[in-house]
C-alpha cells in the first residue's frame, strides 16, 4: 500500500537534511583549516616542502618504545640531524618487559634499553640530552590514566615547540590496529597535540610556563596509508647500525642476553640489515602519512 507523507513530515525531513548539510559543510571547513573534526585519507604529497631538506627547525618524535622511531624513521631523522635540525625524542615506556631471558628483571632490562637508545641516537646524530623518558611500564600504557598521560605529553609538546612531530599513525579515516602500547601512544599523541594548541586545556601548564603551541605538521610512521616517502638510500648504513644498536631486540639476545656479546652481535645484525636494504629493488624509502590536519 502506498503511503503519502504529510506536509509536516516533509518539512521536518527537509529541516533535518538542512541541518545535516550545514554540519557536513562545517566539517569540511574545519578540516580544510587544519583543525580536523573527522580524519580523512590524504593523497600522495607532491609539494615542494620536503622535511628531509629542512634546516634549523625543531623536530619532536613521540615513540612508544626505544627502537620504534629508529626502525621506522631512522634514516629520515639522521638526515634531519645532519642538516642541523634540533631533534627531541620522547619515549612513552621504559620497554622493560620484552625479554624471554629467565634471568632478566624489569629494572635490568630498562637499563639495557636506555643504553641502547642512547647508542642508537648517537649514531643518528641525536644528543643524549634530547632523549626524554616518560617511564611507563612496557605493555601497560593503555592502563595509565588517560587524562594524566595526555597532559604529560601536551607538556612535552609545549616545552619543545616543534615545527614537525613524528609519531605512530592512529589511522584515517578509520582507526588503525596496533599492538597495545603503539595503539595507546598513537591516540594519546593526537589528543595531546590538540590539548597543546588550546591554552584552556590543562591551564596549569600555562601556569608552569608552558604556553600553548600549535603543531603545524605531523608525520605518522607505522602507517597503513602513507602518502610521503623519504629516500634514505645514501644513509642506509647509518640506519642499519642504529637499528642494530637495539641488540637486545634481536635473535638469541631476546632469549639469553649476554652483555659480552653486544658489540659482536651488533656488527652481525647491522651487516645483515644492510644486505637486506641493498637487496631491495630501487631506492630505500621510509614512508609516512604526512598531515597538517591535527
Amino acid at each position: 500500500m502506498f503511503c503519502s507523507r504529510s506536509p509536516e513530515s516533509s518539512s521536518r525531513g527537509s529541516r533535518v537534511q538542512s541541518v545535516l548539510g550545514t554540519w557536513l559543510a562545517l566539517a569540511v571547513v574545519l578540516v580544510g583549516s587544519g583543525a580536523a573534526q573527522i580524519a580523512t585519507s590524504e593523497s600522495e604529497y607532491t609539494g615542494s616542502d620536503r622535511v628531509e631538506e629542512w634546516r634549523g627547525k625543531t623536530i619532536l618524535v613521540l615513540t612508544p618504545h626505544p627502537d620504534d622511531e629508529t626502525f621506522t624513521a631512522g634514516g629520515t631523522l639522521h638526515l634531519l640531524a645532519r642538516n642541523g635540525n634540533s631533534i627531541h625524542v620522547v619515549i612513552y615506556t621504559s620497554d622493560n618487559a620484552g625479554s624471554r631471558d629467565p634471568t632478566m628483571t624489569h629494572d635490568r632490562l630498562a637499563a639495557i634499553r636506555r643504553a641502547e637508545e642512547e647508542d642508537a641516537c648517537e649514531i643518528l646524530g641525536i644528543p643524549k640530552e634530547n632523549i626524554h623518558w616518560l617511564g611507563h611500564a612496557d605493555g601497560m600504557l593503555e592502563y595509565v590514566d588517560r587524562r594524566d598521560l595526555t597532559r604529560q605529553v601536551a607538556r612535552e609538546i609545549r616545552r619543545v615547540k616543534p615545527d614537525a612531530l613524528f609519531s605512530v599513525d592512529p589511522g584515517a579515516p578509520y582507526e588503525q590496529y596496533h599492538k597495545s602500547d603503539h595503539r595507546s601512544g598513537a591516540f594519546i599523541t593526537v589528543d595531546a597535540i590538540r590539548a597543546a594548541r588550546w591554552r584552556l586545556y590543562f591551564p596549569e601548564l600555562e601556569e608552569e610556563g608552558f604556553d600553548a603551541w600549535n603543531v603545524p605538521l605531523v608525520f605518522f610512521y607505522y602507517s597503513a596509508e602513507p602518502n610521503y616517502g623519504v629516500d634514505i638510500t645514501e644513509v642506509a648504513e647509518i640506519k642499519a647500525r642504529a637499528s642494530a644498536a637495539h641488540i637486545s631486540q634481536f635473535g638469541g639476545m631476546v632469549d639469553h642476553y649476554d652483555a659480552s656479546l653486544t658489540e659482536e652481535q651488533r656488527k652481525i645484525v647491522a651487516a645483515s640489515l644492510l644486505a637486506r636494504y641493498r637487496g631491495q629493488e630501487g631506492p630505500l624509502i621510509e614512508r609516512f602519512r604526512r598531515s597538517t590536519a591535527y
